[in-house]
């Protein structure tokens, strides 16, 4: 306000600044844009229907409950439109699929899947203090049941005719607002349930069923085409709600061999399931499918795009857990895959996960333990990108940004290079769709040194320390005594500060933890 205001021109301004202000657009019908991969197909289809219930907060009676409303390629929409009081909070929830007798607080198990498993999938979706709103809003859908796989290797001389799952739990109690399973309350018949007929999703090799989650005992149950059903009980375990367990079976002619790996999808891993009998472990394919302008990896989507180096890179970092290992909160831990920590307390956040990718160090980049001796062999190693994709090479790295700390790699052809701040403008690689995202790293100088995270701040911005893993060596150095010091591969990092925002060439350590973005193989 100008100094030469009246008094009371300046009470009556601090009296409308102290009011609501008013919404630029008025809302009109609700929208819901799902964020979810679906137990069937990687995205929800045109005509999929939700139950939608709206609770305003304070109002003994809800807005709407159990509405209606139907998907159209990129929301799901109906002619309900929002309420008049635009400052008024509300929680909001819904339900996949949808059910005309309302929205459902239990769930009872489908016996035959044998025609898929979409009528068996209960997803659930929930958010609190919403405003109306003109957009769409954001709700990410959960599985609430879990989800088996069971691969056969069939050596038995007779054709599989039918899989099923016995020991499963006939019923539970929903709560969709709490996007939560419990033990079912009500009295059930002392029936034993039928094991579940899971579908045949891929000739002769992958069954899917949908159960529900909690302690179960299952029983794998193969019918055979000669006549024969063949048995394996399965140890007590607990199955998590959204998980997806893996049965590996080696289905001989009188008996089978069967063992299995559980993981949570978008979750954590849980790790191996245990069974009882003797059993096998074998690799399951990590499932990958590629669409335009992005991806979907083990059921976690990633966004790509192609730059004018003439390469597709991932838009965004790797957040992907190899089987077997498990995301470590501890910088000190050597556990080779650690959550980012890029915030105030430079401590550890899953939730950060989720929008930043997680940290790894080279040998989990590139799949494999380096050594000095194999250590130059890895460059443009599929590592633990997708099938088609790698770990970006040096060249790769230069050709996008065109600078180095090697000046004889320096690339003043590279795509985005800008000589005057020597790399390439992350507002240009942000500009071209390839923003960066400060994940911050765990750092470890050498082989005798102990972890940390690194933790860097500029305006407000924690993480701006950061790095992308490449796949070319650098340099190995060693110890007085011989003994292995340290590899460096060339990384991308990041240089931002009130003189400079650039990315540029530089040395990474193998034993720190740095981003993953894979550029797609030509």
């Amino acid at each position: 306000m100008k100094r030469y205001l009246s008094i009371s021109l300046a009470v009556l301004a601090i009296a409308a600044c102290q009011k609501p202000v008013q919404p630029e657009a008025t809302p009109g019908k609700i929208q819901i844009e799902p964020v979810i991969t679906k137990a069937t197909e990687v995205n929800f289809e045109n005509g999929d229907k939700i139950g939608l219930t709206i609770a305003k907060v304070n109002d003994t009676q809800k807005y709407a409950d159990n509405a209606l409303l139907t998907y159209d390629g990129s929301v799901f929409s109906s002619d309900l439109m929002w309420y008049a009081d635009a400052y008024s909070e509300a929680d909001v929830y819904a339900y996949y699929p949808y059910s005309e007798s309302g929205t459902p607080t239990s769930y009872f198990a489908i016996e035959d899947q044998t025609e898929g498993i979409a009528k068996a999938d209960l997803m659930a979706a929930s958010k609190t203090g919403v405003l109306p709103t003109p957009n769409a809003i954001t709700m990410v859908f959960k599985h609430l049941m879990t989800k088996i796989v069971v691969n056969i290797d069939n050596q038995s001389g007779a054709t599989v005719e039918e899989v099923g799952l016995g020991g499963s739990r006939p019923a539970a109690d929903i709560d969709i607002a709490a996007m939560a399973v419990s033990e079912y309350s009500a009295p059930l018949p002392d029936v034993e349930l039928d094991p579940i007929k899971a579908f045949e999703a891929t000739a002769g090799k992958v069954w899917k069923a949908i159960i529900i989650p909690g302690a179960t005992k299952l029983e794998l149950v193969v019918s055979l085409s000669n006549g024969k059903k063949i048995s394996q009980p399965l140890a007590e375990m607990t199955l998590k709600s959204g998980g997806q367990y893996t049965i590996n079976a080696r289905l001989l002619q009188d008996n089978m061999i069967v063992s299995a790996t559980g993981e949570i999808e978008n979750w954590t891993d849980e790790g191996d399931i245990e069974f009882d009998g003797e059993g096998t472990t074998e690799d399951t394919p990590v499932e990958f499918t590629e669409y335009d302008g992005y991806f979907v990896y083990d059921g976690v989507e990633y966004k790509t795009v192609t730059l004018a180096d003439g390469n597709t890179w991932m838009a965004e970092n790797l957040r992907f857990i190899p089987r077997g290992m498990t995301v470590s909160s501890d910088p000190v831990e050597d556990a080779g895959i650690w959550y980012p920590a890029a915030n105030a307390d430079k401590v550890a956040d899953p939730a950060l996960a989720e929008t930043l990718g997680l940290l790894y160090d080279a040998s989990t980049a590139f799949g494999s333990e380096i050594t000095a001796d194999n250590a130059g062999t890895f460059e443009g190693t599929q590592g633990i990108c997708p099938e088609g994709w790698h770990i970006p090479t040096v060249a790769e790295f230069t050709g996008l940004v065109g600078h180095c700390s090697n000046s004889a790699l320096i690339n003043t052809e590279g795509a985005y290079y800008d000589a005057t701040i020597k790399g390439a403008s992350l507002t240009a690689l942000k500009e071209a769709g390839w923003e960066w995202q400060f994940a911050s790293m765990r750092n470890k100088a050498n082989t005798a040194g102990n972890g940390s995270y690194t933790v860097t701040n500029y305006n407000g911005i924690y993480g701006v320390m950061s790095y992308l893993i490449g796949s070319s060596m650098y340099q190995t150095t060693t110890n007085t005594d011989g003994s292995l010091k340290n590899i460096q591969y060339y990384y991308l990092m990041p240089t931002y500060n009130a003189s400079n925002e650039k990315a540029s060439v530089a040395y990474g350590n193998f034993l720190a933890g740095a981003s993953i973005r894979c550029v797609k193989n030509k």
